[in-house]
């Protein structure tokens, strides 16, 4: 993809939190005003009103270690939160390992889990500190996807990234309505659980950060983070099971082992950029909101080193032009991206404020 152009003075930045600790995270349930930040060492936060609340919504820091690049790292609102409850984390337990956790609101307080309901849906060995994924979200097909990591160190020592039988290095897709505590729903590519794992959707990614669904149509966007030289984002539709994102055969559209890079079957990406640019891809967001018409339709993303806001427009065919980086100040290391109930969008920062894109005035 071609260099990006200066954006003009039409996108600004603006604090809605700040004095947080490692926010990593952004979210809204449907159809609801207030938001809901999480912490890495383990605390949700919420927003309402525009004042950030002073208890939390759900504190797990006892049962949350953040070595590395672990802690409370995902958080998904069931579709139909308003009438269930129910939410879904992702965090690192005590021992390092993923879990992914649902929880319940308390019919009492609105703004208050109950820490009780905890169910534990799934429990993931992870041999190492970093590549451990950490994005889970609804897709419109109702089923929840985790984005899972490598696993860590570096190169993929275990070759995670193109073996089928280990949830490591792919995105999981699973059923949480069929069945206690979860289902595998029928057209997941190894659902019989014979030539992979039962709950892989997609192979081949190196450390999907972060993720996200187009809220007007059925593409899934992956910001998949590279290894030494290129970082990639893969845009595929919803429906299209059993893909392979080519870790760790090749790194973005380039071989990575030297002594097998045939590419036949992978699915390489839309998007790449060079160290030259950044080091670790932040993945965003489609927008929809209605702060910003004239980008509507574009996707916005981040790198955890420059901290520079860019987007780029994506077409009904998936075509990407109008690749632009804008001129916003400084952002520090962007750690997620997130959106409200209305699409409007959202910048976390390691330096402890949570932003709102929003108009230049």
């Amino acid at each position: 993809m071609s260099e990006p152009v200066t954006g003009d003075s039409g996108v600004a930045v603006t604090v809605v939190a700040n004095g947080l600790d490692s926010p990593l995270f952004v979210t809204a349930p449907p159809d609801d005003p207030r938001l809901f930040i999480l912490e890495r060492p383990g605390r949700i936060r919420i927003v309402r009103d525009g004042a950030l609340l002073d208890t939390p919504f759900l504190d797990i820091t006892d049962s949350v270690t953040t070595g590395g690049e672990r802690g409370l790292l995902g958080l998904a609102f069931h579709p139909a939160y308003a009438e269930n409850g129910r939410f879904y984390l992702n965090h690192s337990d005590g021992e390092g390992d993923t879990r992914i956790v649902r929880y319940t609101v308390s019919a009492d307080d609105p703004d208050r889990a109950e820490r009780a309901s905890a169910v534990l849906l799934l429990e993931i060995d992870q041999p190492y500190g970093n590549h451990n994924g950490g994005m889970i979200a609804f897709g419109p097909d109702g089923m929840l996807y985790i984005g899972m990591g490598d696993g860590g160190s570096a190169n993929d020592p275990h070759g995670h990234g193109q073996n089928p039988m280990t949830v490591l290095g792919a995105m999981l897709r699973i059923d949480v309505d069929g069945g206690s505590p979860f289902t595998v729903p029928p057209d997941n590519p190894y659902a019989g659980g014979t030539d992979g794992r039962a709950e892989i959707w997609a192979v081949g990614l190196r450390n999907p950060w972060r993720f996200s669904f187009d809220r007007r149509g059925d593409r899934l966007v992956i910001g998949d983070v590279g290894q030494g030289a290129w970082e990639e984002i893969n845009i595929v539709g919803v429906a299209e099971a059993g893909l392979n994102y080519g870790w760790n055969l090749m790194e973005g559209r380039h071989c990575f082992r030297t002594d097998d890079c045939a590419q036949t079957g992978l699915t390489l990406p839309v998007v790449e950029y060079g160290h030259d640019h950044g080091c670790s891809i932040i993945g965003g967001y489609v927008y929809r909101g209605a702060a910003l018409p004239a980008l509507v339709g574009h996707y916005f993303y981040s790198d955890w080193c420059r901290g520079w806001l860019r987007s780029f427009r994506l077409d009904a065919a998936g075509a990407v032009t109008e690749h632009t980086e804008w001129p916003v100040g400084d952002l520090g290391n962007v750690l997620s991206f997130g959106e409200d109930a209305d699409g409007e969008l959202y910048v976390a920062s390691q330096n402890g404020s949570v932003y709102r894109v929003v108009r230049a005035p």
